[in-house]
């Protein structure tokens, strides 16, 4: 009874752990009992949002990815995190291989094949190309890079680095509110720490949980087309259960061991997969669709970043601004463990490792993909579009590896790869998650409670398969999105005190 009484009064900062835990309860709850009025509630405001703050997200993206260029090329790049003497704790290979893993989870696995597809088929009025022309085809794939390459990774990088400057500099307060530090000074009012901690904290944990219920859905469909009698309801308890053990597994050895071992695995197989992908494939024509993908993104990322022709379009609301949306409600809580694993590294180092070579392997990685997809959508549209309708996003990868001829042998491996991938990715933001939570800090910043963890990790787990059985899992990730608003003022926030650090770094940085 001793250990439970010290949790509940003293390990979790009371104000930031509950509120998310319980909300997120009463959503799932919610979603059971009432959900059409729950999920047509939320969709509402997700809808207005989105139209309502579609040129800032927009534009702040652009702006931070701006701001990560200047801070690439500036006299703060040779600043090291931590100050001079500090000592990295992982080799650039771990800590790249965590970064990628932390920040692309499941994600391109599904939208590598699917998005583009989407775009092919039905390509933005504003454009006024032909759903399945050649223009289409090669829009599809910039847009693809568009909203999977540097961008993105801005958003995450720059308030990972700013939390890293400020939490090494001697403000080691494991809450958002370090990062703005250069505006607001030293000493934050707690409520608007707390506040701000427990909405990214909700955030994350809802964007986790359909996150986690998408994949074990996925992960059900794949066995069942190699097991059809299997029950399905059996399957994903099985699915579910099978994650959570192995995660806790992880999460109880730490980010040395358990996190570190796990991604550098979960890259092998990235790597093994694309690396097969192209052998089994037609080579001219996956180097080409790279090529294409990379011209129509340059060409086309000044128009696309400031909506300068797609502004008020649908499209922009349910493509760019929903993706940047979803990458800022994530990226606060993601920048607190990407921050925290830096210590040693300079800042230019810091940014090729979180943004420039994560959002190159992404785009090289939608390249194959993408364009594979596009090159058999393209010799039988209808078949593919009818599969994209009827069938869902999910459904297009296995007929992509259905129509290479290999299917056995890429499903076996997409579905472990998708096991793999989320249980890396759950790891990494379930610390996060802990250490923010925490109210007594370890001295170790690589140490979290492991209780904690596993009770988010748990809670999380058991509410996806709950969702999947009985409402489905559309209203928690709206929720998640609408997380995206708030982000998107604290981003603008970090923002100009990265553009402070940057013009005046011996005044915020003191160690250096």
């Amino acid at each position: 009874m001793k250990s439970k009484s010290v949790f509940f009064q003293f390990n979790i900062r009371t104000w930031v752990f509950w509120p998310p835990f319980i909300l997120l309860i009463v959503a799932v709850v919610t979603s059971i009992f009432f959900p059409e009025s729950f999920i047509e509630s939320i969709r509402n405001i997700q809808q207005s949002i989105l139209r309502n703050f579609s040129i800032g997200f927009s534009w702040v993206s652009f702006a931070m990815t701006l701001l990560v260029i200047t801070a690439f090329f500036s006299p703060l790049g040779n600043y090291k995190i931590g100050g001079p003497s500090s000592v990295p704790r992982l080799n650039r290979i771990s800590w790249f291989a965590i970064v990628l893993c932390t920040t692309i989870a499941v994600g391109i696995l599904f939208w590598g094949s699917a998005e583009p597809l989407s775009h092919f088929l039905f390509p933005p009025d504003f454009k006024g190309f032909e759903p399945n022309s050649e223009k289409a085809k090669s829009f599809a794939l910039g847009a693809l890079y568009f909203h999977w390459g540097f961008t993105p990774y801005a958003i995450y990088a720059l308030p990972a680095l700013v939390f890293a400057l400020m939490y090494y500099s001697g403000k080691n307060r494991f809450s958002l509110g370090i990062m703005l530090s250069p505006v607001i000074g030293n000493s934050p009012h707690r409520f608007w720490e707390t506040g701000l901690d427990m909405l990214s904290l909700f955030a994350l944990v809802t964007g986790m949980a359909a996150a986690l219920g998408a994949g074990i859905l996925s992960l059900s469909g794949g066995f069942l087309a190699f097991f059809p009698d299997f029950n399905p309801t059996f399957l994903t308890a099985l699915v579910t259960l099978g994650i959570l053990i192995t995660f806790i597994i992880s999460a109880s050895t730490g980010i040395e061991k358990g996190i570190k071992n796990l991604s550098l695995f979960n890259l092998s197989f990235f790597f093994l997969i694309a690396i097969l992908f192209v052998i089994f494939g037609d080579k001219s024509k996956i180097g080409n669709s790279v090529f294409t993908g990379f011209r129509e993104y340059f060409s086309n990322f000044t128009d696309l970043s400031l909506q300068l022709s797609g502004a008020g379009n649908s499209w922009t609301y349910d493509w760019s601004t929903f993706n940047f949306a979803m990458w800022m409600a994530w990226a606060p809580m993601t920048a607190l463990f990407l921050g925290k694993i830096a210590i040693g590294r300079t800042v230019r180092e810091f940014l090729l490792v979180n943004w420039f070579l994560p959002a190159l392997f992404c785009l090289i990685w939608m390249g194959i993909f993408g364009g594979t997809t596009l090159d058999f959508a393209s010799a039988d549209s209808q078949v593919y579009k009818n599969l994209f309708e009827n069938s869902g996003p999910e459904s297009i990868i296995y007929k992509v590896f259905e129509d290479m001829g290999y299917f056995k042998l890429f499903a076996q491996l997409f579905i472990l790869g998708i096991f793999i991938s989320y249980v890396t990715a759950a790891d990494s933001s379930t610390d996060a998650l802990a250490s923010i939570s925490m109210k007594k800090q370890d001295a170790d910043p690589f140490r979290s409670d492991t209780n904690l963890k596993v009770i988010w990790g748990a809670l999380i787990g058991f509410l996806s398969w709950t969702m999947i059985t009985y409402s489905g899992i559309d209203g928690v990730r709206i929720l998640s999105v609408i997380g995206g608003l708030p982000a998107l003022f604290f981003l603008l926030l970090v923002s100009i005190c990265l553009m402070m650090i940057i013009l005046s770094p011996k005044k915020y940085l003191k160690n250096q």
